[in-house]
């Protein structure tokens, strides 16, 4: 009985209320529906959890603008040019490996930031052994490749020289017909300074054809064979690598502690 008279007092005040909207100029739901509730006592079963639900709406569409807004910059994407590059999408890369500073690249999206950093010539990699992301091609002088392949892992050209000044070239690409090696600062100076020597006759060596190049890698194995390391300095070299001119260096392989103190035993040189 008392629930069908509250609910006949709601009924009564809407219908009073609504024939006032009719015939008055005020047409707004909410202070209609406020009228109700102070007339009634209680509020409508639901309508704190609407107004809830609404401001919540609400508040997450201003903080997903705001936040779209933040995330913009000034600056367009260096993919597209049309759109201006999102501040999420920055990526940090190396132009080359000598770089001690990375570079900003600014994207608008993930398809152009795909599409600029591995989809064109100018594609990045990281190198195996410092993890940094570098460019795969000089983007200074437009062709220099800047990786190896060294024990089946990529490897930036800083790195490579790294791995070759001390453990020499690997034997099996030239096993394999090829001529591994490098472009080194001019004047060769980061072998010489390693302590390699340049082996006579074998000196800006000019390679254009199989027989050159099969009399140039028979002297590098030779070497080896006799225990020393081979470091190979290109030169100049055609676009593609056709034919060019090439530096062999070697030098002695050094002898480990425990082998040097073993012949010097053995000579009955040892005071110890």
């Amino acid at each position: 009985m008392v629930d069908s008279r509250r609910a006949g007092v709601y009924i009564y005040v809407a219908v009073r209320l609504l024939r006032r909207v009719i015939f008055t100029t005020e047409p707004n739901l909410d202070v209609i529906y406020k009228r109700i509730l102070q007339k009634s006592g209680q509020p409508l079963p639901g309508y704190d959890e609407i107004i809830q639900n609404q401001t919540l709406t609400r508040a997450l569409k201003i903080y997903h603008y705001l936040q779209d807004r933040a995330d913009r910059l000034n600056e367009y994407c260096y993919s597209c040019s049309d759109r201006l590059a999102r501040r999420s999408l920055t990526r940090y890369v190396y132009e080359t490996p000598w770089d001690d500073q990375e570079v900003e690249k600014l994207f608008c999206s993930d398809d152009c930031e795909y599409n600029y950093l591995y989809g064109g010539d100018f594609s990045y990699f990281i190198c195996g052994k410092c993890e940094r992301e570098i460019c795969g091609q000089n983007p200074r002088n437009g062709w220099h490749i800047q990786y190896r392949d060294y024990d089946d892992e990529t490897v930036c050209l800083k790195c490579y020289e790294d791995l070759i000044l001390t453990n020499g070239v690997e034997r099996e690409k030239l096993e394999n017909g090829k001529i591994p090696g490098m472009f080194f600062s001019y004047g060769n100076l980061e072998p010489k300074q390693a302590g390699y020597r340049e082996v006579l006759g074998f000196t800006n060596f000019f390679i254009s054809n199989s027989e050159q190049t099969e009399r140039f890698r028979k002297k590098a194995l030779e070497l080896m064979d006799k225990g020393r390391k081979v470091v190979i300095g290109y030169e100049r070299m055609a676009i593609g690598g056709g034919e060019g001119y090439v530096t062999m260096f070697e030098k002695a392989e050094e002898k480990s502690k425990r082998g040097d103190r073993n012949a010097l035993q053995n000579q009955g040189l040892d005071s110890g």
